[in-house]
């Protein structure tokens, strides 16, 4: 799951300097420009999450995404020299060197991101909606997020790409509008 840059503004809870809740640990991984670019595919993403767990071969990795091996393999090695997947091990198995990678993350921190641009006729949805949460509820929405995000991530799933954005922010009372200081003297 790709994360956008502070803006200057309030950083997203899953960005902020300290985590929602005591007991959520993830920490997106901080991006180049060019492993940005690197993860602009929802293959590579795929190809990321499954490569979270256990360490794999390419030819493991297909398998699993039923892809063939070539096509796989050119992305897990744009993905290893661009710095996102770690070589676990080699093993020679009969007279080939198999090599065993795994990903370095599967959420990330870009400078780079700063939203979708939809033309008209390829938007699907668009939902907003406000919500009155506690800083526990709060921390619980984000955990339900990421888990639905992520498990369509890792999904072997067909057809066309998408693009998802979701952005969550605390609003500011519409009372706390700024005002003119009233105590402030002003000369003319």
């Amino acid at each position: 799951m790709r994360k956008p840059a502070d803006s200057g503004q309030n950083p997203p809870p899953s960005t902020a300097s300290a985590p929602i809740s005591p007991d959520n640990n993830i920490q997106p991984l901080k991006v180049t420009p060019e492993q940005d670019k690197l993860l602009e595919s929802a293959l590579r993403i795929k190809i990321m999450h499954t490569l979270s767990g256990e360490p794999l071969t390419s030819k493991q990795v297909a398998e699993r995404l039923n892809k063939t091996p070539g096509n796989i393999h050119y992305h897990i090695i744009k993905l290893y020299e661009g710095g996102l997947l770690e070589l676990v091990r080699t093993e020679a198995a009969g007279g080939i060197m198999q090599k065993f990678y795994r990903s370095k993350g599967t959420m990330f921190k870009s400078e780079q991101l700063s939203g979708f641009r939809f033309r008209k006729e390829d938007q699907v949805e668009h939902f907003i909606t406000r919500l009155s949460l506690s800083p526990p509820e709060l921390a619980e929405f984000h955990q339900e997020m990421l888990e639905l995000i992520t498990s369509w991530e890792s999904r072997v799933t067909a057809g066309d790409e998408y693009g998802v954005e979701i952005m969550l922010g605390r609003l500011q009372p519409a009372d706390s509008a700024a005002e003119p200081d009233t105590d402030t003297e002003v000369q003319l």
